[in-house]
């Protein structure tokens, strides 16, 4: 985890005991503007989830606010919310806007619940690998029906949603979620931003079955962005062996050469209308890799028709 990331959400208070604890000799907790959160159960997984919201202050344009899912809410939502408030607060109006940010986390103090992301965010296995084929894995399709028929329905009717400016985020295995929602629902979202994909999960069974999924899709209006950091994968050691866990992991999983890999395979579905564009950020790991692409993300949500960098 990037430390810059890590002090500002422990700055914020969100669910930190650490927090509540200062709160008795006289501190308290910040409280972050403008938004809100509460804790809902899905009948799709069973599970419950924390829904953090960025709360617009502008009257929503004439088709409704665009709205920015994001995966790994508790982790990544301060940041962007803190974003889409100063975008809708800038001193000039001819460039503010407001955009809704949700985001989609878990019940519980961490950042991050390793345990029950890694079930919600990987594809089922295909048959013929079963090395991820059980119930710790596998989950992604009943957690897309959870977006799609409990958590849109709630935010919509809580504001105005554009459905034409919808995007969603994800960082690492919710990278790989975000691919995969493309793959197997692609009206889901407009919008598609994978930062540094766990393309690696379960032998990289989503590059063999992406090509086929998507060959009869139609990819009118859809953008997919996807970005990487350049320290993810090392440089060939010039004949050494990897010597730490770090670098065998590293090594193994192949984080750039897969993100290159299925961005270039994927070239023939520009022909489907799909705009893509791959941004390998230089010196980034993985957890930086997050940090710099969220510092985008808002703009991307908002500009459907500008191109990426």
């Amino acid at each position: 985890m990037n430390a810059l990331m890590a002090l500002l959400i422990a700055s914020l208070g969100l669910g930190c005991a650490s927090a509540r604890a200062a709160e008795a000799g006289g501190w308290k907790p910040v409280v972050l503007p403008q938004a809100e959160q509460r804790d809902i159960h899905s009948r799709n997984t069973g599970d419950d989830y924390r829904i953090f919201i960025s709360q617009p202050q502008q009257p929503a344009p004439p088709g409704g606010y665009p709205v920015l899912y994001v995966l790994d809410g508790n982790a990544l939502f301060p940041m962007l919310a803190v974003q889409a408030n100063a975008r809708e607060s800038r001193p000039d109006p001819a460039t503010r806007a407001s955009v809704v940010v949700v985001g989609i986390g878990y019940p519980v103090d961490a950042l991050y619940d390793v345990d029950r992301r890694a079930r919600d965010y990987t594809p089922p296995a295909l048959a013929a690998n079963h090395e991820r084929d059980d119930a710790h894995y596998g989950g992604a399709d009943q957690f897309l029906a959870f977006v799609q028929t409990e958590l849109k329905p709630l935010i919509e009717a809580r504001y105005p949603i554009d459905p034409h400016r919808q995007t969603l985020f994800g960082h690492s295995h919710g990278g790989l979620f975000t691919l995969y929602t493309l793959m197997s629902e692609p009206d889901a979202f407009q919008n598609y931003l994978a930062a540094s994909p766990s393309i690696w999960w379960n032998d990289r069974q989503l590059l063999e079955q992406s090509g086929p999924a998507l060959s009869e899709s139609n990819l009118q209006s859809k953008r997919l962005w996807m970005t990487v950091g350049e320290a993810e994968e090392p440089e060939p050691l010039l004949g050494k062996v990897a010597t730490s866990e770090r670098e065998r992991r590293l090594v193994a999983r192949r984080m750039r050469s897969n993100v290159q890999g299925l961005f270039e395979s994927w070239a023939s579905l520009e022909g489907h209308g799909l705009k893509r564009t791959l941004t390998i950020h230089p010196g980034a790991g993985h957890g930086e890799n997050a940090t710099l692409t969220a510092a985008d993300a808002i703009n991307f949500a908002l500009q459907a028709d500008a191109p990426l960098r």
